[in-house]
């Protein structure tokens, strides 16, 4: 129900931001490292697309967009099977993301390239939430909430129609979610498998992305 919720509102927003007077309009694309409150941190993908705002400056410029985003992450995880018994293996998650997102930025014009810093906010709705297949039964397992609110730090580099991309994204609202319904499969199971991180509920998320875009 919240996933079907979620899609739904995304294509309202889209639909807002179609209607929306039209500018340049930006395909980006590119790869994701994120920090999903868990041991180990991932990556994935992003796909994004952008409308210029209309706005009478050389220096200064404003987007919206909405953006696809994939964040994983795995946590070494205590398993039990009934037949292979004991066993520890990663428990890896990818969240499969949609963020309208608004973005202003300043440039220097004039130089036959676009050197460009900006930042921005996002309302992130999380479409799915995939775990890998577990070897039997988890001592503890986690999830995520189903919105989060984040900004964004970045510089780009232009050329033409064409341009390299660095961000930086923090979520400011806490994420993860512990289920801590099924039974330990040992005393030092609270504790993870030894010398692993133990995730902590609530831990906001983070990512890097780098990529390209096209102007046209």
């Amino acid at each position: 129900m919240n996933r079907t919720r979620n899609i739904g509102l995304a294509t309202v927003l889209l639909t807002i931001l179609a209607g929306m007077p039209a500018g340049a309009v930006q395909i980006t694309g590119g790869w994701t490292h994120a920090d999903v409150g868990l041991q180990n941190e991932g990556d994935g993908i992003y796909l994004g697309v952008a409308n210029e705002i209309a706005w009478d400056s050389r220096v200064f410029d404003a987007y919206y967009a909405l953006e696809y985003v994939q964040k994983r992450g795995s946590q070494p995880t205590y398993f039990t099977d009934p037949v292979e018994g004991f066993t520890t293996a990663d428990a890896e998650v990818t969240l499969h993301c949609l963020q309208p997102t608004v973005l202003i930025g300043a440039r220097i014009p004039d130089l036959g390239f676009v050197p460009r810093i900006y930042t921005g906010m996002s309302i992130v709705l999380k479409v799915d939430e995939q775990w890998s297949d577990f070897p039997g039964q988890a001592d503890l397992e986690w999830g995520y909430k189903n919105s989060d609110i984040c900004g964004h730090l970045g510089a780009s580099l232009g050329v033409g129609p064409v341009s390299v991309d660095f961000r930086f994204t923090q979520g400011f609202t806490g994420q993860l979610l512990e289920d801590n319904t099924p039974q330990p499969v040992a005393a030092k199971a609270e504790e993870g498998p030894e010398g692993s991180y133990v995730p902590e509920a609530g831990a906001k998320l983070s990512h890097y992305q780098l990529g390209l875009g096209f102007s046209f």
